[in-house]
């Protein structure tokens, strides 16, 4: 046998699934903005001195050669 349901409380419950979605979207897409921003953190910038080039290279180095020039620079500290 089937039993009704009251509007209001079908309503609620779509609502609160509603929100339910939204809030794990926003958890999935906080978590990946996380790891795209760690990616790109972990880079390091530098400037050429001779030939005026910015450049980026991966991981954390202390020095890096232009490719441009070939002249090897410090890391951009900011």
């Amino acid at each position: 046998m089937l039993q009704s349901v009251d509007l209001g409380i079908f309503l609620a419950f779509l609502a609160g699934l509603a929100a339910l979605v939204l809030l794990g979207l926003q958890a999935w897409y906080d978590r990946r903005d996380v790891i795209l921003s760690d990616h790109r953190r972990i880079n390091s910038a530098f400037s050429c001195v001779r030939c005026n080039v910015l450049y980026v290279r991966p991981r954390r180095r202390e020095e890096a050669a232009c490719p441009r020039c070939g002249w090897n620079n410090v890391r951009l500290k900011f």
